[in-house]
């Protein structure tokens, strides 16, 4: 099946209570990661890889830094006349306000019925994977599903929102799903859990959620997964590849920090699937005589007069002499003074750090400074 058939709907907003401190005026598909991205560029990339060249950006709310990124589409060359890149912003058919994801899937309904592709996938902007979608949609195909899933076995993440833990028999077909269990959700345990994208006929999408409104049954998870899985042929396909989903404040510091590994690096960026991000016309990054950088990524755009040991640092960032910056996530245009001692610390954009400060957090409790604060 050509991509060029299917429609792309990501939700920006799902799981933005997860990281509060991240999402407190953004998108969670907007926040920064890795030095130069934004973790939608990755759900973005997978679709446009795919052939997929019409999708639909389903925001509720917080998307003004969301909108600056995207712009137009063009940095994925979806920037067309007919298709390509379109940001739904929010409204409502009278004086109440929605809510769920349902109601803001209801609310797009006329995109949905006016675009001419036959089938949707839908997934969220929080998971950082490089997926070849094609393989997902071919299995969709050989066997006759109604509904294709995304699963990982593993561990569930700290803080995943509402976890669908399923089972399947030898053929991949969804034979029970659970929401939230007790022993699975402790992060103990390995098992098989969905990972918020799904492939289905755009025909059945909006039947399912005209009977979902039509009841009042508003809970994406409980009321449209759950139930589905009992009406129609229900498949898993399930993704093998590196994937980490920002769940929380611990995980996002552990997806960033797990890029000082090559072999993750090997599968997020490779050639043939390539992720794409809005570009920031720079100078190179500048070290100046007695710096050291060791084990980091550094964006363009920077000035490195101290040390910076196993971090990640965006564009535009300023290091003092003296400074020591060690297993840190530095966001763009952050000033950092001379003498300056951190340590596990994730600083938003415009952070200024004055001279001699020392902050130390730990590697499951990272401090979080907020965006354009002076500390």
């Amino acid at each position: 099946m050509k991509g060029t058939n299917i429609l792309g709907l990501i939700f920006p907003n799902v799981n933005d209570i997860c990281i509060p401190e991240l999402t407190a005026e953004r998108a969670i598909a907007s926040v920064p990661f890795g030095g130069k991205y934004r973790l939608i560029d990755f759900t973005i990339s997978n679709m446009v890889n795919a052939g997929i060249a019409n999708v639909g950006i389903v925001a509720e709310k917080k998307f003004a830094s969301l909108m600056d990124h995207l712009g137009s589409g063009k940095a994925w060359d979806l920037s067309k006349r007919r298709g390509g890149l379109t940001i739904l912003s929010p409204y409502s058919h009278g004086a109440e306000n929605f809510n769920t994801t349902m109601e803001c899937l209801y609310n797009v309904k006329g995109f949905i019925e006016d675009a001419g592709e036959e089938y949707v996938l839908l997934t969220t902007g929080n998971t950082v994977f490089n997926c070849d979608y094609g393989q997902m949609i071919s299995q969709h195909l050989e066997t006759g599903a109604d509904i294709t899933v995304m699963y990982v076995h593993g561990k569930i993440p700290k803080g995943f929102y509402s976890p669908l833990v399923i089972k399947t028999d030898t053929d991949n077909k969804i034979t029970d799903i659970v929401m939230s269990p007790k022993i699975e959700n402790s992060g103990e345990v390995a098992c098989d859990y969905i990972c918020s994208t799904a492939f289905m006929k755009k025909s059945l999408l909006l039947d399912t959620l005209d009977d979902c409104i039509s009841r009042n049954n508003l809970d994406f998870r409980r009321n449209w997964i759950l139930e589905s899985y009992r009406k129609c042929n229900v498949y898993g396909y399930e993704f093998t590849g590196y994937i980490s989903s920002a769940t929380s404040l611990d995980t996002y510091f552990k997806a960033n920090m797990s890029l000082m590994d090559p072999n993750v690096r090997a599968d997020l960026f490779n050639e043939d699937r390539p992720i794409f991000t809005k570009v920031r016309d720079d100078m190179p990054s500048k070290y100046g005589l007695g710096s050291s950088v060791k084990n980091s990524l550094i964006a363009q755009g920077c000035v490195i007069e101290g040390e910076v040991v196993n971090s990640i640092i965006s564009k535009g960032v300023y290091i003092g002499k003296g400074a020591k910056i060690e297993n840190c996530i530095i966001m763009q245009d952050t000033k950092i003074g001379s003498n300056a001692r951190l340590n596990y610390v994730i600083c938003d954009k415009d952070v200024v750090i004055k001279n001699d400060r020392a902050l130390m957090g730990y590697e499951t409790y990272p401090i979080y400074i907020g965006k354009a604060n002076t500390v």
